[in-house]
């Protein structure tokens, strides 16, 4: 097979495999996934919730989000259901995330199945989940009443207020007992009416005393009968309540232990009530977690920020006068830390590969003793594998990257033009070479839609041999576009 024909072999293989990323990210409808329905859902918020982000029936994946809209102070989104997706009255959506830290999307409910269908054009109700930076809120509510209560507590008990407060009390019994003293010495008369009554009450007592025995002893001797026909069922309540009073005994002894080593300053709680510093501790402490948290926060949020790009690109090089390959690719990752730095990783497929120059030095004597030095260059190419490892700064209108080009020390300029859909590139590398240093690349790309693009240009003008126009395209995926994919995948691994 002739290059030009490999070249073209691999030119429709790479146009096939992106026409199929192309379908599957832009979700085109294909088949009967054109008949897809759509439904609208409001929603007082969608935080976290993104365009293409699957929709769900009882955890099965029946759809996704096409559009998201603000409709004054509420979130309107426009949901593409598959085919055969049934709702009737009453039908109702939710945002909510696959695990703690996991992607949102949105779980329809679609109401009683024996109601009538939903009819067309109806708005469904929304809710969404509670934030994290609400809980948040709730656990720093929640470190300021146990603040409060350690405050009370170190006010009340504590320092010699606390001491003139607890004589306070001292003093006011006392003086109830003396009160009480003065109120039976005040009624002392009434005290011996009550004494002669219950002197009459034992005389009276006396007389009926043996009727009233009289009476127990027939009562005993009916329960003994009655004792001995369920004696069984007597001896286990009995032993029921043994055993019931052994272990109020055991949680009486438990609990007096606990309150004597909080009366003696023991454990934390006795350190709590009786010293002051640790309750400060426990303050400290509190206020720790509380900065531990923050900075969990803010890492996160940080994470959260990162953005990362995959990129494909193929490219023919037609004035190249070489038999050999005649056309460049490159598969790598761009990711972006911080609004205005950026890191990016490619490996591409040369088609000069990397070279690398020997030094061979050759001495020969002569039978006249005469010695002869030869010193000889060998360049040889090893791999046609090569690799872009830089770092760049965004500015205005234009980004500096600086690094490895083709595996060579080089430096890059990118301007950008109509709202970045136009960027035009120049790239200056392989600064140590013989012939024509360094190599220049000027590059102009469109993006045609989102993710698809194409760049002519001309690469190494200052080299004949080498110098030859650009042709090529490619496709970036962001990370929205990943996590579908991902998604997809999986769904189809199921």
């Amino acid at each position: 097979m002739s290059p030009t024909a490999k070249v073209g072999a691999f030119m429709l293989v790479a146009l096939v495999i992106l026409g199929v990323f192309i379908v599957k990210i832009e979700e085109i409808p294909l088949g009967s996934g054109g008949k897809r329905q759509r439904v609208q859902a409001a929603f007082p918020s969608v935080a976290g919730l993104d365009a293409k982000s699957p929709v769900r029936i009882a955890g099965v994946r029946v759809g996704i989000v096409e559009r998201i809209q603000l409709d004054r102070d509420r979130a309107l989104i426009t949901l593409a259901l598959d085919p055969g997706v049934a709702l009737h009255q009453g039908a109702w959506a939710e945002v909510t995330s696959l695990g703690m830290l996991g992607d949102k999307y949105v779980e329809l409910n679609p109401g009683d199945l024996n109601a009538p269908l939903l009819a067309p054009g109806s708005v469904l109700t929304g809710s969404s989940p509670v934030s994290f930076d609400q809980v948040l809120g709730t656990a720093n509510a929640i470190g300021g009443d146990v603040k409060e209560v350690t405050a009370a507590l170190r006010k009340n008990l504590g320092g010699e207020e606390g001491e003139r407060r607890i004589n306070e009390i001292l003093e006011h019994v006392r003086q109830l007992a003396a009160e009480t003293r003065a109120l039976v010495a005040g009624n002392r008369a009434s005290v011996d009416a009550t004494i002669a009554n219950f002197r009459d009450f034992s005389e009276t007592l006396k007389t009926e005393l043996p009727i009233l025995a009289a009476k127990l002893n027939d009562l005993a001797g009916r329960v003994g009968a009655v004792v001995d026909e369920n004696r069984e069922d007597l001896n286990a309540s009995l032993a029921n309540l043994r055993d019931l009073s052994g272990r109020l005994r055991t949680s009486a002894d438990n609990l007096n232990e606990i309150t004597g080593k909080i009366a003696r300053g023991e454990g934390t709680i006795g350190k709590l009530v009786n010293e002051d510093d640790t309750a400060v501790n426990l303050n400290a402490a509190l206020k720790s977690v509380e900065s531990g948290v923050q900075s969990l926060k803010d890492t996160l949020g940080r994470a959260q920020r990162w953005e990362l790009a995959v990129n494909l690109r193929t490219e023919a090089l037609p004035g190249i006068d070489d038999d050999g390959n005649t056309s460049r690719s490159a598969l790598g990752v761009e990711l972006r830390t911080t609004p205005n730095r950026f890191f990016r990783l490619e490996l591409v497929d040369s088609p000069f590969g990397r070279r690398n120059v020997t030094t061979s030095t050759t001495v020969v004597i002569r039978p006249d003793g005469r010695r002869e030095t030869t010193v000889e260059e060998v360049t040889r190419v090893t791999d046609s594998a090569t690799v872009n490892a830089q770092v760049g700064w965004d500015f205005r209108t234009a980004s500096l990257r600086a690094g490895l080009f083709e595996s060579t020390g080089g430096v890059g300029v990118d301007t950008h033009f109509l709202d970045k859909r136009l960027k035009l590139t120049l790239e200056a590398y392989d600064f140590s070479r013989d012939t024509r240093p360094p190599h220049l690349r000027l590059e102009g790309r469109y993006f045609l839609t989102r993710n698809i693009f194409a760049y002519a240009g001309w690469d190494d003008p200052r080299w004949s041999r080498r110098s030859s126009a650009i042709l090529g395209g490619g496709v970036t995926w962001g990370d929205e576009d990943l996590k579908y994919l991902l998604g997809t995948a999986a769904s189809f691994g199921r």
